[in-house]
């Protein structure tokens, strides 16, 4: 399989019973779907009054990882990055890890690109877990120059869900891993705040120091099987 590629966008009524799913349809799952959204984030190396500021004091600006990127990556493990120290911009993946179709098209790719035995599939599946799983895949390591410790931190703080009707839920906790030239977080949301279907739609706003935007997942394109998976 090919890394990221940017094809037009999948829909649960695409799709053929599970595991049917030629490598196409795995890769427009995981890169272009209801449950992943590609999108360009902009960053900000000065304060937004334009005030230059000192770039020690900003994660990612100086130290070990900071140097030049590159773009590629599967689809599974993060997407391309600029080829500069300190990027303008970056492509990244908002994807919804914990959803059914997300985690079958994860374990099918991963037994056709890494030559996995195919009785490991449910395995790989495994369980929907007791939180909501919201990764961001291909943001550039120079943001983490002062530890993946300071980006988790931020993320509990800057990443919040929020509905139609203003209700926010906040993060329990965050994972971030260095990949290479890129660093991916994964923002964890209990299940216990349960996401009704009826709400139609979800946005995800997320405010770091150096970018900030607001994602929009729809709800309804996101029922799998009858029911909402995320």
């Amino acid at each position: 399989m090919t890394a990221f590629l940017l094809l037009f966008a999948l829909s649960a009524a695409d799709l053929k019973p599970f595991p049917e799913w030629n490598d196409q349809t795995v890769l427009r799952l995981l890169t272009q779907s209801p449950w992943s959204h590609p999108r360009n984030v902009k960053f900000e190396w000065h304060k937004r009054d334009r005030t230059k500021v000192d770039l020690s004091e900003i994660p990612g600006t100086s130290g070990p990882g900071s140097g030049p990127m590159i773009k590629g990556g599967s689809p599974v493990g993060g997407i391309g990055v600029p080829k500069m120290s300190l990027p303008p911009d970056a492509d990244i993946l908002i994807r919804w890890n914990s959803a059914l179709p997300i985690r079958q098209a994860t374990a099918l790719y991963k037994i056709r690109d890494e030559k996995r035995d195919p009785s490991s599939l449910n395995a790989l599946i495994g369980a929907a877990g007791d939180d909501y799983a919201l990764e961001i895949f291909g943001l550039p390591a120079v943001i983490a120059h002062q530890g993946t410790g300071t980006l988790e931190v931020l993320a509990t703080q800057g990443i919040t869900l929020r509905s139609p009707s203003g209700r926010k839920i906040s993060p329990a906790r965050a994972v971030a891993k260095l990949t290479g030239l890129t660093v991916n977080l994964t923002v964890f949301f209990p299940r216990t705040a349960a996401i009704d279907i009826r709400e139609r739609y979800l946005d995800v706003d997320v405010e770091f120091q150096v970018f900030h935007f607001t994602e929009r997942f729809s709800l309804r394109d996101m029922a799998y099987l009858g029911h909402l998976e995320m």
